[in-house]
């Protein structure tokens, strides 16, 4: 495609066979004193052809629906687009206006956005995205044959207390295990927590070994570490022998959030 929109004898309303190069992908502002044929060459004659072509390369049953547009009176225009063009308006009073709102471009900047936006966070600066449960089931599956997996759903976050109630609580649903504070213990063997420290506890929700049976349960208690921690899950994987392994941590989330800073985003929206 051409780097340039070329107008070529515009002589709509007063302008007198102007001939002018528009830049394409930059910003191109047009000023001048008023009745200098400003809006005629932006709006009668640029966006009118503009939006003339457009019409005109529709079907004929499309085309019935919208406005026909009189040809500009130009010689010829290279390199032009469909095109869009903002309602000319006086601006309002309110003081918290700005060029955005006053034009309502900031209303097709939030669809855009909302549709191609990457959202960081403001924190550590990293990507934030969030990820479906069977887009975690894939990636685990994903590790070597005979990866021994631990599924962890958090439940408190360096939270002050002996967090005796937690620990109860997770008993009486029947879970048996829990990493606390960083070490995996059965319910019963937790140590007594002190409760002017800030703790840290995640149920243990499945064990596993990666192989190619194992995909129904991993489903399955992918789902309920996602459930038990409201849309946030660790998976612990280690190989090699008991007394070798060398455990990582993989953190996922299918919610907007970053998992190394505990900030949770809401979608993004138009």
């Amino acid at each position: 495609m051409d780097d340039a929109i070329r107008i070529v004898g515009a002589r709509e309303h007063n302008l007198k066979r102007v001939d002018v190069e528009i830049p394409r992908n930059k910003l191109t502002v047009v000023t001048g004193l008023s009745g200098s044929g400003k809006s005629s060459l932006a709006f009668d004659t640029l966006f009118a052809e503009g939006q003339r072509r457009y019409v005109e390369s529709l079907s004929a049953y499309a085309r019935q629906f919208l406005d026909q547009m009189q040809k500009p009176a130009v010689d010829h225009i290279e390199g032009l687009s469909p095109a869009i063009a903002i309602e000319q308006r006086t601006a309002g009073s309110n003081p918290r206006s700005i060029v955005a709102t006053t034009t309502e471009i900031h209303d097709y900047l939030r669809l855009l956005y909302a549709h191609i936006g990457v959202p960081h966070c403001p924190k550590c600066g990293k990507v934030v995205s969030r990820q479906s449960a069977e887009d975690v089931v894939e990636q685990l599956l994903e590790l070597p044959t005979g990866t021994k997996i631990v599924l962890l759903a958090p439940r408190v976050s360096r939270s002050v207390g002996n967090q005796k109630g937690v620990l109860e609580h997770i008993r009486k649903q029947g879970y048996v295990r829990a990493r606390v504070d960083g070490e995996l213990y059965e319910l019963e063997s937790v140590p007594a927590l002190k409760k002017s420290d800030p703790h840290s506890i995640d149920v243990v929700v499945d064990r596993l070994v990666i192989n190619s049976r194992v995909r129904s349960r991993l489903t399955d208690s992918v789902e309920l570490a996602l459930q038990e921690g409201d849309g946030v899950m660790v998976a612990l994987s280690a190989t090699g022998g008991k007394g070798s392994e060398d455990w990582q941590e993989l953190a996922f989330s299918e919610k907007l959030s970053c998992l190394d800073c505990g900030i949770r985003f809401a979608p993004l929206t138009s």
